[in-house]
């Protein structure tokens, strides 16, 4: 009795040997290999999909939904200023910054440090050259760098002195204005604001904004269910747009009850500049408010350039300035006081996205004095002390149906303190 030719449970090797005057068999049959394919196909249009289209997707919980269908004014203010008011501080070590429009500028890496009220440093650079542009504020005066620029040049400005200077032609509006960008927005009670109205399916506020260089019109979108804002348009008095900037693909930082965008597109027309930033691992409520971060830079072989008190024309626009810059030939030395790396989160409120990694610690570096060459120097390294509030459970606000227009009761709308 012949007995049934087993079938093979898996694929022979795809080469082998024959043996001399051996003939090949009979090739196996191929259902096994179209179990696996068919079975692939039914992974891909279930739920497991989107993972295997990008496995590097976070997969960190749901920003929650606080504001309910026909939210009023007042209630849309509270739910955007709550969510501000829990961020402290901000910082990233590995931010991608692209500048659209200009095809010899490289993607730059990015360090940022922010901190309330309106502390900025900014610092791009590549991994061959080091820092190529600086960029910042403090209390008393603002200041920019580009490293390719000529003539060399460190230029900065007072706030008092910014308008109508040389440093406004070159920057119409603040570098303050990429804190708003980055998830510090917020409607003052000391501005006037109306809306919602619809805007597709979120809504829009209108808003006279109080500036020091004068009144200025806004209109800022908000998700209409998390609160998210997601545009941000500044018009001056006769109606040009000052600067924009779109946030996309937010996340939801459940330790600091915060969402901030992943992707941010600024755009600032009479500047000629254009930048998208992706702020890769954010860190918040873990910065040490160190004098050192937030002082003027002083770069051996630049310059500074005060142009508070220079009429305009003086120097040329910051995008200007990124785009005549020679970017295929050797970088010009420069000693730069470079950002010191994040520490790592220890203490509770330490805040990253959820399923992202932190940053892995670095050993304290030396404050050095101006270098002769293209090596930086480095300020000392942070240390955490400040502990966050605890998780706040988000709690829906609303329903109301408001009027078409509302406006901030005197005093404006409380926030939520931050412990």
């Amino acid at each position: 009795m012949t007995s049934k030719q087993q079938k093979p449970d898996r694929l022979p090797p795809v080469a082998c040997r024959l043996s001399a005057g051996a003939t090949p068999a009979r090739a196996p049959r191929m259902a096994p290999l179209r179990g696996c394919l068919l079975a692939l196909a039914v992974c891909c249009l279930g739920t497991s999909c989107a993972a295997i289209r990008n496995p590097f997707r976070s997969s960190g919980p749901a920003a929650p939904e606080v504001l309910m269908p026909g939210a009023s004014l007042d209630q849309i203010i509270g739910a955007v200023n709550q969510n501000a008011a829990r961020i402290r501080n901000y910082q990233t070590d590995n931010a991608s910054i692209t500048v659209p429009g200009m095809l010899g500028v490289p993607m730059l890496s990015g360090k940022i440090r922010a901190m309330r009220p309106g502390r900025l440093h900014l610092q791009a650079s590549t991994s061959i050259t080091g820092p190529e542009v600086d960029l910042g504020a403090n209390d008393e005066l603002l200041w920019f760098w580009v490293r390719r620029n000529e003539p060399p040049a460190l230029y900065f400005a007072r706030h008092d002195q910014f308008t109508g200077s040389a440093a406004q032609q070159a920057l119409p509006i603040e570098p303050q204005w990429l804190l708003d960008a980055l998830g510090f927005a917020e409607f003052k009670p000391t501005d006037h604001h109306d809306g919602p109205t619809p805007h597709g399916k979120d809504v829009e506020i209108q808003s006279i904004v109080n500036s020091p260089t004068g009144q200025l019109s806004k209109r800022t979108v908000v998700d209409a269910k998390r609160a998210w804002v997601l545009e941000q348009h500044i018009y001056t008095p006769d109606g040009r747009i000052l600067a924009t900037a779109i946030a996309r693909s937010h996340r939801y930082y459940p330790e600091a009850g915060v969402s901030l965008p992943q992707k941010v597109e600024v755009t600032m027309p009479a500047a000629e500049l254009a930048l998208t930033i992706d702020v890769g691992n954010v860190q918040l409520n873990t910065l040490v408010d160190n004098p050192q971060l937030w002082a003027l830079p002083t770069m051996a072989g630049y310059p500074q350039v005060n142009l508070g008190g220079a009429p305009a024309g003086v120097t040329g626009t910051l995008g200007g300035q990124l785009g005549r810059a020679d970017w295929y030939a050797p970088a010009p030395a420069a000693g730069v006081a470079d950002i010191p790396p994040m520490a790592t989160p220890q203490l509770p409120g330490a805040a990253l996205p959820s399923g992202v990694p932190p940053a892995a610690t670095t050993s304290p570096v030396v404050v050095q004095t101006q270098p002769a060459g293209p090596t930086p120097n480095r300020l000392a390294p942070q240390t955490l002390i400040f502990t966050g509030p605890p998780e706040v459970a988000a709690q829906p606000i609303g329903p109301a149906y408001p009027a078409a227009a509302q406006r901030l009761p005197v005093g404006g709308v409380p926030t939520e303190p931050v412990r």
